[in-house]
């Protein structure tokens, strides 16, 4: 039971992406011209997804990009395709779960910003 809820939770944010271009046309322009037949746009979807940073989940739906021995990678908070960065890095993000800190009053300008996909679906 604890090995399924480990792979839900690594799989969580590929599947609410999946979910939004399946049920709310939700595309971005890196993927190319959307196609009219939806299982062809999951299908590259799907594909585009297996080469960006894996995302490691941390607690509930936050996670931190791999590969983990970067320094300074940043947190996000991710329900489908809403993410938001919710910790500039690790320690950051800490301090905003258990109340040192507020979410608004992340450095914006300090946060690692090249992570492939997930940085720009922040942005």
């Amino acid at each position: 039971m604890k090995n399924e809820i480990i792979k839900g939770s690594l799989s969580s944010p590929i599947r609410g992406i999946l979910f939004d271009v399946e049920r709310n046309n939700f595309w971005i322009n890196s993927w190319g011209d959307k196609p009219e037949n939806i299982d062809v746009a999951l299908e590259i979807v799907k594909s585009y997804m297996d080469k960006v940073p894996k995302l490691i989940p941390i607690y509930s739906h936050r996670y931190i990009p791999s590969p983990l021995n970067e320094i300074g990678n940043p947190v996000y908070s991710v329900h489908q395709t809403d993410i938001i960065y919710y910790g500039k890095d690790l320690w950051d993000y800490f301090n905003i779960e258990f109340g040192n800190k507020m979410q608004k009053d992340i450095a914006f300008n300090e946060i690692k910003t090249n992570i492939p996909f997930w940085s720009e679906l922040c942005e």
